[in-house]
C-alpha cells in the first residue's frame, strides 16, 4: 500500500512499446537503472510502467532500438491536481473526505480477536469493553499495552499471553491460550481406578488399592477396577476401612467401532461464468447492505472477501467493503470403484477412532464392512481391536 502511495507521489507513466526490439528496449532501461515497475506483453510489443523522472531519458534508447513509444496513461499527484484544479467542489469534497478519514483513525471502529476459543470470547470481549477497546472507543483514552495485557490475563481463564495491536481504526487482539495438561490426582489424595472404556481384562498389575475385577472379566466404561477403599479388619471384628491412592496398570482387549456414509462418485465443480455479488459497506461500525439480486442458482460456491480502506501512516480508516460472491457451478459426477470408496472410508474412520484411544494402544485386528444404501451411497463400519491400558484414576465415589 505504501509503495503504491509513494509511486503515485513521485509519478509514473504507463507506455506501450511496439516493434521487434521491444524486449531489447526493456533490457537496456533496466540495465541503466531506470525504475521499471511492471512489464506485460501486448499485441505489438510490451506495456510497461516507468517512473516519470526516467521517462524523459528513454528517447535515445527508443531511437537506438528502433521502437515506437506511446504514452497510454499518466499517474502522479501533480498531474491529478492539474486535472482537477478548476473543479472546486470536487477538490473541497475530496479534502473534507480525506480530513474525515484521518479524523476517523482517532477512534476504534473494528475489534478483531484472533486465537481465542469460543468459550472465552465473551469474557475477553467484556474485558475489552471495560478498557474502551470497542467500536467508537477513543484511542487516546486507552490504557497502555502492558495494562491491557494484564487485565485480559486476569479477566480470562486459560489465556497464556495476550496483546492488543492498534492499527489505525482497528484493534487487533492476539490471544495464545494455555495448553491444559491432563488432570492428575495428587498421590496424597485417595482415589479409585476406573475403566476408561469397555473391554475384557487381559492383565492387571495393582500397586496400591483393592482389586474389584480379575483377568478375563468384561467391564464397561466407568466401572471400578481397583478401589481406594481398602478393608483393614479381621473376621469377627468391627468393620474398618482405610482410604488410599489406588495405582494400577490394567490392560484390556478393547473394541472401537465407527460408521459413516460415503459416496460412490467423484465430484467436480466447474464455474459457468455466472455469479451474484452481495456487497455490505462497513461504515464506522455500521453495516449498510447494498441492493442485490437474489441467488437463484441450483449449485453454487460461496466466497467472502473483505477490503479495508487504509490511509498511509495512519492505518485502517474505519471504512471497509465486505463482498460475498456466489458463483454458479456445474456439478459433474464420475463413478468411483467400490474399492476406492472403501479405502477412503477406512482412512476416514480410522482417524475418527484414533481420537478415542488411550496413549500406547496396540492394534491387534480390524475389519471393514459395508452395505449399499442406494445407487450412489454406501454405509461403511470399521471395527478395530486393541490392547490398551484402560486404568483411569478418579476421586473416590466418582463412578
Amino acid at each position: 500500500m505504501l509503495n503504491k502511495f509513494f509511486k503515485f507521489l513521485r509519478g509514473y507513466v504507463i507506455i506501450s512499446v511496439s516493434g521487434k526490439n521491444a524486449e531489447r528496449f526493456l533490457n537496456i532501461c533496466t540495465r541503466r537503472g531506470m525504475r521499471v515497475y511492471k512489464a506485460e506483453p501486448s499485441e505489438n510489443g510490451i506495456t510497461i510502467k516507468i517512473a516519470s523522472a526516467d521517462f524523459i531519458k528513454i528517447r535515445d534508447i527508443a531511437r537506438k532500438c528502433r521502437v515506437r513509444v506511446k504514452i497510454k496513461e499518466k499517474h502522479s499527484a501533480s498531474h491529478t491536481l492539474r486535472l482537477y484544479r478548476s473543479r472546486y467542489a470536487f477538490v473541497i469534497a475530496a479534502t473534507v473526505c480525506a480530513f474525515l478519514c484521518v479524523l476517523s483513525t482517532r477512534f476504534i471502529w473494528l475489534v478483531e480477536i484472533n486465537g481465542a476459543d469460543e468459550d472465552n470470547i465473551d469474557s475477553i470481549t467484556a474485558t475489552l469493553d471495560e478498557m474502551g477497546v470497542k467500536r467508537g472507543g477513543i484511542k487516546s483514552r486507552l490504557p497502555d499495552g502492558m495494562e491491557m495485557k494484564s487485565r485480559i490475563l486476569n479477566g480470562t481463564d486459560n489465556v497464556a499471553w495476550a496483546w492488543v495491536y492498534i492499527e489505525g481504526a482497528k484493534a487487533r487482539v492476539e490471544i495464545y491460550e494455555k495448553i491444559m495438561p491432563p488432570a492428575v490426582i495428587d498421590k496424597s489424595v485417595p482415589c479409585d481406578i476406573l475403566a476408561s472404556c469397555g473391554g475384557v481384562i487381559k492383565s492387571m498389575t495393582v500397586k496400591n488399592g483393592e482389586e474389584r475385577v480379575k483377568e478375563g472379566d468384561a467391564v464397561n466404561a466407568g466401572d471400578v477396577l481397583v478401589s481406594g477403599n481398602v478393608s483393614a479388619y479381621r473376621e469377627g471384628a468391627e468393620e474398618n476401612y482405610i482410604k488410599v491412592h489406588a495405582m494400577a496398570d490394567i490392560y484390556a482387549y478393547t473394541t472401537h467401532t465407527a460408521s459413516d456414509d460415503f459416496k460412490l462418485y467423484y465430484e467436480t465443480r466447474t464455474p459457468t461464468g455466472r455469479y451474484r455479488r452481495h456487497i455490505v459497506l462497513d461504515w464506522f461500525g455500521k453495516t449498510i447492505s447494498l441492493p442485490w439480486r437474489e441467488v437463484n442458482f441450483e449449485e453454487y460456491d460461496r466466497a467472502e472477501k473483505r477490503r479495508e480502506l487504509n490511509i498511509p501512516f495512519f492505518g485502517y480508516s474505519g471504512i471497509a467493503v465486505d463482498t460475498v460472491e456466489y458463483t454458479e457451478v456445474t456439478v459433474n459426477r464420475e463413478p468411483m470403484p467400490i474399492e476406492t470408496a472403501l479405502d477412503i472410508a477406512e482412512n476416514s474412520l480410522e482417524e475418527k477412532i484414533a481420537k478415542e484411544l488411550t496413549n500406547g494402544a496396540v492394534l491387534t485386528d480390524k475389519s471393514l464392512e459395508y452395505e449399499q444404501t442406494d445407487d450412489e451411497t454406501i454405509r461403511a463400519t470399521l471395527k478395530m481391536n486393541f490392547t490398551e491400558n484402560i486404568a483411569a484414576p478418579a476421586p473416590l465415589g466418582a463412578s
